[in-house]
């Protein structure tokens, strides 16, 4: 039996995988936004059983933003147990690999496609560990790629394979999940309704298929649960206001989007290369044109971002998925006929790029895990000593797979700022805070 293709191997293949980042979600721990949502924002008193979420949900909408089904699993989780987050944080994060996978595999199973999607995620997706392990940051943008990226599997299906359908009660029930889909995060829902529409828009005039109403109702049940996000008395604040309204200000924004999706220059090379590879080697039409769609949805969810304040480097995830899935079709399909030398040359190197990435990135994990706690513990000492404010020092961290990277972890002049405040809260203190040591 060939290794490429070996279940055995696939399944060690995967529980490696899960391990790996089993191991990095335990050693994330609670940072920044986590303290704030451990507390009702309706009380303000801390979360003591789950039907007290709805009534906080209802404050947040009013103060902090539409984000409702993302942030009441936040609340969810805060309110669990911490390993049983890690346990299905890792879970969620083996969904939008599998999803990812089939999305481009061919006919016969590809271990070595899925080692490349897994190397991709974890080599090329900008604030990984803000994405990935962080809750407050997973439920958030990881959890919302995986639920819009389920939602696009029919559309998908119906796309490459037209002739198979699907019941009417099935689409009924993707109704619904395409309601959540669609509120879930600004231009992650956003991005999904666009594929959606794509997908399609090209079944009906290129494939000439019918698709029936059912899609459509689908595609605006997910509309719906958009506009019910982005409603919300706390979304409607943000666009209120004249620089928001301005043209000079979203050409700014604008630019500003475009110096972000250029982080993402090297998986654009590579699927330039591949599309042009895969055009002169003539591979399958409809494969390259989703290759295409996953590009202009990419491109499509970061230029979303010209409508935000501001462009965090998490808001990257969606896009950073969609041209690496665009990506493995493309090399998928090389793979399977010509220029396969080439492929295999471009696939070994990411393998060596993402074992020096893993043990960099664990390394930076572990120390960050290992800051977080010592401060911890100099918290709950200086408590039990009675004292009542505490200072505590500032942590470095090095690498994108770090969950503070580009956060900031704590304020160093003012104690009583966000996320200062929060975490005083939540370790029964009147202040934290953060200083610089002397080198």
């Amino acid at each position: 039996m060939k290794l490429n293709t070996s279940r055995p191997a696939r399944r060690v293949l995967l529980f490696a995988i899960f391990l790996l980042l089993l191991l990095g979600n335990f050693l994330t721990p609670k940072i920044v936004d986590d303290w704030a949502y451990g507390f009702s924002f309706a009380s303000g008193e801390p979360i003591s059983a789950l039907r007290e979420i709805p009534a906080s949900m209802r404050v947040h909408s009013q103060v902090i933003n539409g984000r409702l089904f993302a942030h009441f699993l936040v609340q969810i989780f805060e309110y669990l147990p911490k390993p049983v987050f890690n346990i299905l944080n890792t879970g969620a994060f083996l969904a939008i690999l599998y999803l990812l996978y089939g999305f481009c595999r061919r006919e016969e199973d590809s271990n070595l496609l899925l080692g490349c999607i897994f190397g991709a995620v974890w080599v090329f997706t900008p604030a990984f560990g803000q994405v990935f392990l962080w809750l407050d940051g997973s439920c958030n943008y990881s959890w919302g790629s995986l639920l819009v990226l389920w939602w696009l599997v029919p559309f998908i299906r119906r796309y490459l394979r037209p002739e198979e359908k699907w019941a009417g009660w099935k689409w009924g029930v993707w109704c619904l999940v395409g309601f959540f889909a669609g509120g879930y995060l600004e231009n992650i829902s956003a991005a999904g309704v666009f594929l959606a529409v794509v997908l399609l828009l090209l079944t009906r005039l290129y494939k000439k298929e019918k698709t029936g109403p059912m899609p459509w109702i689908c595609t605006a049940a997910a509309v719906a649960g958009f506009l019910f996000m982005i409603t919300r008395p706390a979304e409607m604040q943000k666009g209120i206001g004249e620089e928001a309204l301005t043209l000079s200000a979203f050409a700014a924004r604008f630019v500003v989007s475009l110096k972000a999706y250029a982080s993402l220059r090297i998986l654009i090379f590579f699927f330039a290369a591949a599309f042009v590879l895969c055009s002169l080697k003539r591979t399958d039409r409809d494969r390259r044109i989703l290759a295409l769609v996953f590009l202009a949805g990419s491109v499509f969810s970061s230029a979303l971002m010209s409508f935000a304040a501001y462009y965090p480097e998490r808001c990257l995830i969606f896009p950073a998925l969609l041209l690496i899935a665009g990506c493995a079709i493309l090399f998928e399909d090389l793979f399977a006929g010509g220029y396969r030398e080439a492929a295999l040359c471009c696939a070994s190197i990411l393998l060596v790029s993402l074992l020096y990435f893993g043990c960099y990135g664990m390394a930076d994990i572990t120390h960050t895990f290992m800051g977080v706690r010592a401060n911890e513990s100099i918290i709950v000492h200086a408590r039990e000593q009675g004292e009542r404010n505490v200072q505590v020092p500032m942590l470095n961290v090095y690498t994108r797979y770090s969950p503070l990277y580009t956060l900031k972890y704590l304020d160093d002049e003012d104690a009583f700022s966000w996320p200062n405040t929060q975490m005083a809260k939540a370790f029964g203190v009147d202040s934290i805070l953060g200083y610089w040591e002397v080198e």
